[in-house]
């Protein structure tokens, strides 16, 4: 009698145990996921939902191209940022004009590798764009970029073939290197003058020259800052005299003190989509060529 008691004993022992160790277990299991939910909340508070990325977001906001050389017009450029996912942001200061849809579909876009980051994030309704690695202001009049019925042709022959409402130019980064700064600026002028007569219908945008990185300005001596405000100068100069709209993109992208944000970045100079799409908010709340 006494031993089955005792077994008995032994055996409501054994299942107090085992209730005990899972009611813990569930206790451990419910912190450990309230301290989960906590820190992820804490990171999205720091770091806003744009950079909860997942790996593969993460390594396409990492692909850019490598700087355009000066001296080379036809230079290879490595690839460029694919479609953007991240916030948009409108910037401080400027006033959102809500443009429809479809208000990009008259737009053409001519630049260089830069302009192609902006096509592929595809973000500016139906536009057409004009993109080539390496152009230039000179460039424009005779290397063939634009592919029309199976044949490469210059940007500026290939103007003639279709009428555009809206034109927006952003020329310069590759010209950084030239010896003449005054070339830059009267070539630069013959382009913006002959593209007016070519389609004399469209509003003429010229977009200002996007910074670098503050690194890729510390180390670099044509490709810094210093010297990219000092063109944007007379960029802005050029345009009042050619009478069409100047837009001051580079506030869009830049820093406080003028730089492009390293995170904005992969190589220095081209533009990850996320910084895209922060260009692309600024070209849809400045449409009528304010500078804010």
């Amino acid at each position: 009698m006494q031993v089955t008691r005792y077994k008995q004993y032994k055996r409501r022992r054994f299942f107090r145990r085992v209730a005990i160790c899972i009611f813990l277990a569930g206790i451990l299991y419910l912190l450990g996921m309230g301290a989960f939910a906590a820190v992820r909340g804490l990171g999205r508070l720091v770091y806003g939902p744009s950079q909860v990325q997942s790996p593969v977001s993460k390594a396409a906001a990492a692909s850019s191209a490598l700087p355009e050389s000066s001296s080379e017009p036809e230079s290879a450029v490595a690839g460029l940022p694919s479609k953007a996912i991240s916030s948009s942001a409108v910037p401080p200061g400027s006033t959102a004009q809500n443009t429809p849809k479809g208000y990009f579909d008259d737009a053409l876009f001519i630049g260089d590798s830069r302009t192609e980051g902006l096509r592929n994030f595809d973000g500016l309704d139906n536009a057409t764009y004009y993109a080539v690695k390496g152009l230039m202001v000179s460039t424009i009049f005779t290397k063939p970029a634009v592919e029309v019925d199976g044949k490469k042709i210059p940007v500026m022959q290939a103007l003639k073939e279709k009428k555009y409402g809206k034109i927006y130019i952003m020329l310069g980064v590759n010209e950084l290197g030239w010896s003449s700064f005054d070339t830059f600026i009267k070539d630069y002028q013959k382009a913006v003058d002959q593209i007016k007569i070519s389609q004399p219908g469209a509003v003429v945008y010229v977009q200002s020259i996007l910074p670098v990185t503050a690194e890729k300005s510390r180390t670099d001596k044509i490709y810094n800052n210093r010297k990219i405000e000092s063109y944007n100068q007379a960029i802005e100069k050029m345009a009042a005299k050619s009478k069409v709209h100047y837009l001051a993109v580079n506030t869009a992208v830049s820093d406080s003190a003028g730089n492009l944000p390293a995170d904005g970045s992969a190589d220095g100079v081209h533009l990850n989509r996320e910084y895209c799409k922060k260009w692309c908010e600024y070209l849809r709340s400045h449409t009528n060529g304010e500078r804010k």
